[in-house]
């Protein structure tokens, strides 16, 4: 009788790590299928002249029709190879302004938040765990607090390998009472700025960028030569 039970146990534990492998594997694929990723190659001369001028490899990410207004991320030290990449993972917190040249400073704690997901501030300016509803392909915010600005932060792995959520948005105007609907875009705006730290909110760039669209593609490649960008 003791075997038969330690046999049992034994199937099933077996078939509890193959369920819980099969998930893995599926969550993976997933992910692997969802993530994009840009490669920059950029120029001996142009590493040696950015660098001794303090500029920084700056990424921002498009929501909606809105103009790109945070720094995503921002690095020191690139090099001539470099690889940057994100996943459709986001966050989304509640800020009291907009001010450019400020860094984001969030007002409430984020809330982890997928596509086809709804957060409701309430009347204390806190974000609800986000439940099923609204626009399926958006990021759905219903405020019952007051006017205040709504940010998105998303997690990407940087040219680093580290992998990090920060803001890709803020509102620039306030979100009034009501519903906000927030759709990432997989556009991003890649350039070099002096001295740009992460997570900076502007309201325009200081050199001329260039913007690559991954809506229908993973991945791209891009070269960085003599002050110009172009597509490889």
């Amino acid at each position: 009788m003791s075997n038969l039970l330690n046999e049992k146990e034994t199937i099933a534990k077996e078939a509890n790590l193959k369920e819980h492998l099969v998930k893995a594997t599926a969550l993976k694929s997933a992910v692997g299928a969802a993530m994009k990723a840009v490669n920059i190659q950029i120029a001996e001369g142009d590493i040696r002249r950015l660098m001794n001028s303090n500029y920084r490899m700056c990424f921002a990410k498009k929501i909606g029709d809105a103009a790109y207004n945070v720094i995503w991320q921002s690095y020191k030290d690139f090099s001539e190879n470099n690889e940057f990449s994100w996943i459709p993972q986001y966050q989304v917190f509640r800020t009291d302004r907009f001010q450019s040249g400020v860094t984001v400073k969030t007002s409430s704690d984020p809330k982890t938040i997928g596509l086809g997901e709804t957060t409701t501030i309430d009347k204390y300016g806190i974000l609800s765990d986000p439940v099923t509803g609204g626009d399926t392909t958006a990021i759905n915010v219903d405020n019952e607090y007051k006017a205040t600005h709504i940010g998105v932060s998303q997690l990407s792995t940087g040219i680093d390998g580290k992998i990090v959520s920060t803001p890709i948005y803020v509102s620039e105007n306030e979100c009034l009472l009501g519903n906000a609907v927030l759709k990432p875009v997989e556009k991003v705006m890649i350039w070099f700025e002096y001295n740009a730290e992460t997570s900076t909110m502007f309201t325009d760039m200081k050199t001329r960028g260039i913007e690559v669209d991954l809506t229908q593609k993973d991945s791209v490649n891009l070269r960085y030569k003599d002050e110009q960008w172009s597509t490889i």
